[in-house]
């Protein structure tokens, strides 16, 4: 006799129940892991103190403390004085002067508070946009929070943390994906409206932060999703036009900072770069055992760039995806998902891998695309897929528990995979000091990475059988294991209180006039910019986009030239490496007149530059005279006036670096700039008493501008006739 249908349907809703409340219950231990690894990763934010480590005190805070200072002065940023004599900081592109958001942190709140939130902010965002993504795409949230927090928390976007502008637009990265997907996957065209309109805005808020080679990243992504949904034909051609239209009118509007990022990348070092150059910073294939063994080597990983080739997710991530290729039969309704997120992981992998991969060829042959270094930074693309394979294993997994719990078992366990991986990292650990004395780490941490593994392979077994509170742990541990990865090496490393960190540093003895330069040592990485912070100007310097000069930064004549008193040299002695400060004598005053000029030499000829008379191209005709006087009336970032008398018609130097933007009036009318000595601004000015006013206004600046607002508002064309056009389609029809 069959049960009655009132049992059975009620033990489908008690099972329901059940599988509901146990989502619940995971999801709410994702998201407090979240939280707690968030509070971690503010700790020192909480204390007051200022992360300093690598890049962020060495380059990132002194450009933003010029950037705050400007903006509460209410003067121009673009230009800043004290880098490399002179340098387009703005369009520089780290600083992200333009973005909105930077210009209210940093015209409102205290520099330490502004820097710290700009940093952490990126996190909740990504964890958020991860989340919404991922729910989108596996339909259940605890999986969904797995991989958010797998992603957001993972090797990448920890050990990045020295990147802000990296991470704040990878922290776009999920939401522009979700935006696309909606806009082509999804029947209301008042969502796909919506969806499109949110799409062109996180463009142009990615290019206006500033760093191109990661909006680039997130190009391939959104390319690597259309190309999923045309696979499955769920991609209309209507759609793809209106997806493009999005993305153009979003580089329209972000035109404000990658047009003066191109303008600095035509006067840089970049620029001239060999070939090869594109290939430097390439995984190479033995970084794979970090996922196995991610303490194995002192520096982490094979080559000495932790934080650039840094590949570890995690020990739970590596052993879910390892466990849901085993159950290739289960896949069932995201069979098309993981296939797709597969292909994504290896294509990505091989980009990474630059010249061990053949893939970034390609990259080669695409503008500006060609001008990036390090491809393993497309290390982010593996992660991601990486997290969206986490988040499919555990929906998996979690029904499978589910199912245990419930005594129905529809297929075999099989746990060899999870024993291999264990293995795997034993054996690594044990021939890791054989083959590599040299470079592996303690054996502390050595075997940290069979505990890691290990403990990951047994919680996803026990999960696997249904053993109760098996998931939160899985889920904590998760949490934990990426948190003291990436926290260790990138968070923790350097704080420090901000006027502290200003106050150590070395000032030269005569500090009314710190013109000073920090040479790079022959063997060592350069000195970065941390003695902006005490009011020190830097001939020389150190950035991303390093613009390029004619004269030789590593003689002692360059700086002499440039107006340096001061050198912060290497000084070898018993002690070790040091540095002290060196006095310069002669040096070249801030402004001066000259009467004499030749053509320019080489930039190798460093022995025929000279402070008696100066050197142009081409050469001009000066009447012989006695050198005139010439005073500084203003001297501020992109404003230079000076005021000069002369017996004849006389070239006008100073120590400011030459930039095709500075424009120049002579007592109001336009002048034309003169490049002095290969790297420095001038003009000529005929005999009498003149006011000579330098502005840096470059062309990229308001072209940029022009064409920003060209963007915006047709953006606001399209989307007023997008909600006009046909409103009874817009919420029940599904129009292309």
């Amino acid at each position: 006799m069959s049960e009655p249908a009132f049992v059975r349907n009620g033990e489908t809703a008690r099972a329901s129940g059940e599988a509901a409340q146990f989502e619940r219950h995971v999801a709410g231990w994702a998201a407090l892991a979240a939280v707690l690894c968030f509070a971690v990763l503010c700790g020192p934010f909480f204390a007051r103190r200022v992360y300093v480590a690598d890049d962020l005190g060495e380059f990132h805070l002194p450009v933003r403390n010029f950037y705050a200072q400007q903006l509460a002065r209410g003067d121009a940023f673009d230009w800043m004085p004290s880098l490399y004599g002179g340098f387009y900081i703005a369009g520089e592109g780290q600083l992200g002067a333009y973005h909105p958001w930077h210009l209210f942190l940093y015209r409102f709140l205290p520099l330490g508070a502004a820097f710290d939130i700009e940093l952490l902010a990126s996190y909740p965002l990504l964890f958020l946009g991860t989340y919404l993504l991922l729910q989108r795409l596996v339909a259940r949230r605890d999986a969904a929070l797995l991989g958010a927090l797998v992603f957001t928390f993972g090797g990448f976007n920890l050990l990045h943390f020295v990147h802000p502008n990296a991470i704040a637009i990878v922290a776009h990265l999920p939401w522009m994906l979700l935006a696309a997907d909606v806009a082509l996957a999804t029947p209301s065209r008042r969502r796909r409206a919506w969806a499109e309109s949110a799409l062109a805005l996180l463009v142009a808020s990615q290019l206006l932060l500033g760093y191109p080679q990661y909006v680039w990243f997130s190009l391939l992504a959104g390319v690597a999703l259309i190309a999923w949904r045309m696979v499955l034909g769920q991609a209309r051609r209507a759609r793809l036009v209106s997806i493009g239209v999005a993305v153009t009118l979003g580089a329209m509007i972000g035109a404000v900072q990658w047009l003066p990022t191109w303008h600095v990348l035509g006067e840089s070092v970049r620029q001239t770069a060999d070939p090869g150059f594109a290939n430097t910073g390439s995984l190479h294939p033995l970084n794979l055992v970090q996922l196995f063994a991610p303490y194995l080597f002192q520096t982490r990983v094979v080559g000495q760039n932790t934080h650039e080739l840094g590949l570890y997710a995690g020990a739970v991530s590596t052993v879910l995806c390892l466990w849901l290729l085993s159950r290739r039969r289960e896949w069932g309704r995201y069979r098309p998902l993981v296939r797709g997120l597969l292909v994504f992981c290896a294509l990505a992998l091989l980009l990474a891998a630059g010249e061990y991969g053949g893939l970034y060829r390609l990259q080669s042959l695409v503008p500006l695309a060609n001008r990036f270094r390090f491809p393993c930074r497309a290390i982010v693309l593996v992660q991601l897929g990486m997290a969206g394979l986490t988040a499919v294993a555990a929906v998996l997994l979690f029904e499978t528990a589910i199912q245990a719990r419930r005594g129905a078992h529809t297929t075999d366990r099989d746990d060899r995979v999870l024993w291999l991986a264990v293995l795997a990292s034993v054996a690594l650990a044990l021939s890791g000091p054989l083959v590599w004395p040299q470079y592996v780490a303690s054996p502390l941490l050595v075997w940290s990475g069979p505990l890691l593994v290990g403990l990951a392979a047994l919680l996803v077994a026990l999960v696997e059988r249904g053993v109760r509170g098996a998931a939160v742990a899985l889920v904590l541990f998760a949490a934990t294991d990426l948190s003291a990865y990436g926290m260790s090496y990138a968070v923790y490393g350097r704080t420090a209180g901000l006027h502290e960190y200003v106050a150590d540093v070395a000032l030269p003895p005569d500090t009314v006039r710190p013109r000073a330069a920090a040479p790079a040592p022959a063997k060592g990485p350069r000195v970065g910019d941390r003695m902006l912070l005490a009011g020190v100007t830097r001939v020389d310097g150190y950035a991303g986009l390093e613009p390029a000069k004619q004269l030789d930064y590593r003689d002692p004549r360059s700086w002499q030239l440039a107006g340096a008193h001061w050198a912060w040299q290497q000084d070898d002695d018993r002690a070790g490496h040091k540095r002290r400060w060196v006095s310069l004598s002669p040096t070249a005053p801030r402004v001066r007149l000259v009467a004499q000029t030749r053509a320019a030499p080489g930039a190798a000829d460093a022995e025929s530059w000279s402070l008696e008379f100066v050197a142009v191209e081409p050469p001009l005709s000066l009447p012989p005279s006695e050198p005139g006087t010439a005073r500084v009336v203003r001297d501020a970032p992109g404003n230079i006036v000076v005021e000069t008398v002369c017996p004849a018609r006389q070239l006008l130097v100073t120590t400011e670096s030459f930039d095709s933007g500075w424009q120049v009036t002579v007592d109001g009318k336009p002048g034309t700039v003169v490049r002095v000595d290969g790297d420095f601004l001038g003009c000529v000015v005929d005999s009498g008493d003149h006011r000579v006013a330098f502005t840096f206004q470059p062309r990229a600046r308001w072209l940029g501008m022009l064409v920003g607002a060209c963007g915006l508002g047709l953006l606001m064309a399209v989307a007023c006739v997008r909600w006009t056009r046909c409103p009874q389609a817009c919420t029940t029809g599904d129009s292309p």
